[in-house]
């Protein structure tokens, strides 16, 4: 057993958890159960799971009333997610990162909860995906083992020698992983990995219902992908729409997600093996949690709940993004294209050097006029003033024209944190649509690190066919010092 921290901690709110079926009329000890959850997790009406906060673990079996279990194995072991399918088997995955197998409910009584061994024992567990009979498991270090009571390692080399950071699986058993270089990889039961190209743009998040897994693009395109013999086959899901994330429940085939446009989230259903979706829900302004649609949409978590403070310490940064939004005692001004934008002197200057020696030296005199900005789209000189409040970039990360415009801005200010920041974003989102764009100009903001890693995504995707362009074309189309460096990248590949 792993030791736990028994002093008390904040708990779940009892009317967080009563929209769920399964913790209703749970009779008085469900009742003193409840009052001190900091974990819980559903699958169903009928099936739920919870950690108290002196860890002690719970089922909740819902047959003519309400039948309450008490797992001696997992007391005292400090939980942070379970992992659980509609038949009862499921997992547990503690804060220290060991894997126990969770035998629950339909289960034969001589199977206990024990901590998983083999070529996985002492290993830190990141991620466990369970479809009925099927599991998958990504360790922290980046490794992936099929199954469970003899795991089996796919090794790095598979995955051409990538790391991955994400996995998903069907029950009819299709794998796939989602590697650091954002490229998918799909395999069979009996079966070595296989990068498979869905879209030309990276991949942002991959998630997986019973039938189905579903691919996202960092452009905000959605894939699904189902079993087929030979070969999975996947396709555009909603073509019209494009999306800034989704999220499935491990135990019903339902598919929740946030649009990019107009803040609207979408629920759809898989259910009963179906390929095309059926709309549960749309909901125009998110207006309720992922809990509460849930809940809502078929009486299951979409991941296990925790309790969090309900007060939230309030940080000296939340105070700084906090004026940016109040516009209160503004006392400077900027003119920008014609348009004026205001801000805080104080809270300029002392995240800004650019700004201190500003307010401090060449613009000192003008206090009480405008300061006019030339050269500069006002959308970015904003986007500066957003980021010194705030520390994150306001462009979504498809943007990466604004995005390079503000990391322009914020070399020539000399501030190495925005355009670092700026440059790990482009980095991350590369493309075929935007390679020739950002390797003409990366050099302007001196992003080297940018530079070399989109020369090497144009010679790895094949963006140029250097048989067929004549030196003359190639200085045209990127100039003399970026054609250079590709020319040598190729020469060094051999």
């Amino acid at each position: 057993m792993e030791s736990s921290a028994s002093s008390p901690g904040v708990v779940i709110p009892r009317d967080k958890l009563k929209i769920f079926e399964i913790f209703r009329d749970v009779g008085p000890e469900g009742e003193e159960i409840l009052k001190t959850a900091k974990l819980a997790h559903v699958v169903d009406t009928k099936h739920g799971v919870v950690v108290t906060t002196t860890d002690e673990t719970y089922t909740f079996v819902r047959e003519r009333g309400c039948k309450i279990t008490r797992i001696p194995n997992l007391c005292g072991v400090r939980v942070k997610e379970f992992v659980v399918n509609i038949d009862g088997l499921g997992f547990v995955i503690t804060e220290e990162g060991s894997l126990y197998c969770l035998p629950l409910w339909d289960m034969p009584p001589t199977v206990i909860p024990h901590l998983v061994a083999g070529s996985l024992a002492g290993k830190k567990v990141q991620q466990v995906v369970l479809r009925r009979k099927h599991v998958l498991t990504l360790t922290q270090s980046g490794n992936v083992y099929h199954n469970i009571s003899e795991p089996r390692l796919i090794g790095e080399d598979n995955f051409d020698s990538q790391e991955v950071i994400s996995i998903a699986c069907t029950a009819d058993g299709l794998y796939v992983g989602l590697t650091s270089n954002r490229e998918l990889f799909e395999w069979g039961l009996y079966e070595l990995p296989e990068k498979v190209i869905v879209d030309t743009a990276p991949l942002r998040k991959i998630v997986g219902i019973n039938h189905m897994i579903f691919a996202l693009t960092v452009e905000g395109t959605l894939y699904s992908g189902r079993f087929r013999y030979p070969k999975p086959v996947w396709t555009v899901v909603m073509k019209d729409l494009k999306f800034h994330d989704v999220t499935t429940s491990g135990s019903d085939d339902v598919l929740v997600a946030e649009l990019k446009k107009d803040n609207i989230r979408l629920a759809v259903s898989y259910r009963g093996g179906i390929l095309e979706p059926q709309v549960l829900s749309i909901s125009p302004n998110v207006t309720t949690s992922l809990d509460e649609l849930f809940a809502e949409i078929g009486q299951s978590t979409w991941r296990t709940i925790s309790a969090k403070s309900p007060l939230k310490p309030v940080t000296l940064g939340d105070d700084i993004g906090a004026l940016w939004v109040s516009k209160e005692n503004l006392d400077v001004v900027f003119s920008v294209e014609g348009k004026t934008i205001s801000a805080h002197k104080c809270i300029l200057a002392c995240r800004s050097e650019y700004f201190a020696k500003m307010f401090n030296h060449e613009w000192k005199e003008a206090q009480g006029y405008v300061i006019d900005i030339k050269d500069t789209q006002y959308e970015i000189f904003e986007s500066l003033l957003f980021y010194i409040y705030n520390d994150k970039v306001s462009f979504g990360e498809d943007e990466y024209e604004n995005i390079f415009g503000l990391m322009m801005l914020a070399d020539s200010y000399c501030d190495l944190k925005i355009r670092q920041g700026c440059e790990e974003i482009l980095i991350r989102n590369i493309n075929e649509e935007n390679a020739f764009f950002l390797v003409r100009h990366a050099g302007l903001a001196n992003a080297s690190d940018l530079e070399r890693n989109v020369v090497k995504f144009i010679l790895n995707k094949r963006l140029l066919e250097f048989s067929s362009s004549s030196f003359d074309e190639l200085i045209e189309l990127f100039g003399v010092g970026v054609t250079s460096k590709i020319l040598k990248a190729e020469l060094d590949r051999g």
